[in-house]
C-alpha cells in the first residue's frame, strides 16, 4: 500500500492522548508519539488527510468511555499538537451532502466534526471517503471497539485498502475491542507498526498468529 494512500485519523483529542486528559493513560503517550510521526510523515509528502473530531454535549458523557470526555468547549475536546496542517479546512458538523468543488486541491486536511462514533453517519464526511479517488487508507486514532472499527468496516465494504497503524490506535479499555480487532482483520484490515508504514513497506495479510492471539485472549475471559 504505498500508491497515494490517505491518512484517516479519529478522535486524536487530548482526552485520549494528552496526560491530565479525562481517558488518558501513560501507555497512550507511544501511541501519540506515533501519531504525530505519521502526520509528520504525511506533512512531508504532501498526503491528503481526513480527520474527526468528537464533540460531545455538555450534558452527556460521550461514546467511547465511562466519564465525560470530548466535551464541547473543553480542552480535551482539542487535537493533540502536531495534527492540525497548515492547510486544514475544518467543515464543522453540519451533516449535509454538499462538499467544496475539488477541496483536496486547496486543503491537504479536511476535518469533521461528530456527535457520535459512526464517520458514515456523517453525510459529508461519508461523500469524501467514498466519492472521491481514494483506494488505500491508514488509520489511526482512538476507539478500536466504535469509531475505528465502524469506519474500517465501512471502507472495507465499499472495497477500499485499509492499513491499521496499530501501534498509534488506542482500545481504551474497552471489553469490546479485542472482537473489534478481530472484525477488521477478519475483513482483511493489516495491521503494521508505524514505522513500517512510514518506510513504505508493503503491506501483507494479516498473520495468523494475529488472530489466534486474539482469539486465545478472548476464551480466557
Amino acid at each position: 500500500m504505498r500508491y497515494e494512500p490517505v491518512l484517516f485519523d479519529v478522535s486524536v483529542q487530548r482526552d485520549f492522548f494528552s496526560p491530565g486528559g479525562a481517558c488518558y493513560k501513560p501507555s497512550a503517550l507511544a501511541a501519540a508519539r506515533n501519531i504525530r510521526a505519521l502526520f509528520a510523515w504525511a506533512r512531508k509528502q504532501r498526503m491528503r488527510v481526513i480527520s474527526t473530531v468528537l464533540r460531545v454535549r455538555r450534558d452527556t458523557i460521550g461514546p467511547l468511555a465511562d466519564v465525560p470526555h470530548c466535551i464541547e468547549g473543553t480542552d480535551g475536546e482539542k487535537r493533540i499538537y502536531g495534527t492540525v496542517l497548515r492547510s486544514a479546512i475544518d467543515l464543522g458538523m453540519r451533516n449535509v451532502t454538499d462538499l467544496p468543488r475539488n477541496i483536496f486541491d486547496r486543503h491537504q486536511q479536511v476535518i469533521f466534526e461528530m456527535r457520535g462514533t459512526d464517520v458514515f453517519s456523517h453525510s459529508r464526511c461519508e461523500r469524501l471517503l467514498t466519492e472521491q479517488d481514494m483506494d488505500n487508507f491508514i488509520v489511526c486514532g482512538a476507539g478500536s471497539a466504535h469509531s475505528i472499527v465502524e469506519g474500517v468496516i465501512g471502507l472495507r465494504s465499499r472495497g477500499k485498502k485499509v492499513v491499521l497503524a496499530d501501534d498509534a490506535i488506542l482500545d481504551l479499555d474497552d471489553p469490546k475491542a479485542d472482537y473489534a480487532w478481530l472484525r477488521m482483520l477478519a475483513k482483511g484490515a493489516v495491521p503494521m507498526p508505524t514505522e513500517d508504514i512510514i518506510a513504505g513497506k508493503e503491506a501483507i495479510p494479516a498473520p495468523r498468529r494475529d488472530v489466534q492471539r486474539r482469539e486465545e485472549r478472548l476464551k480466557k475471559q
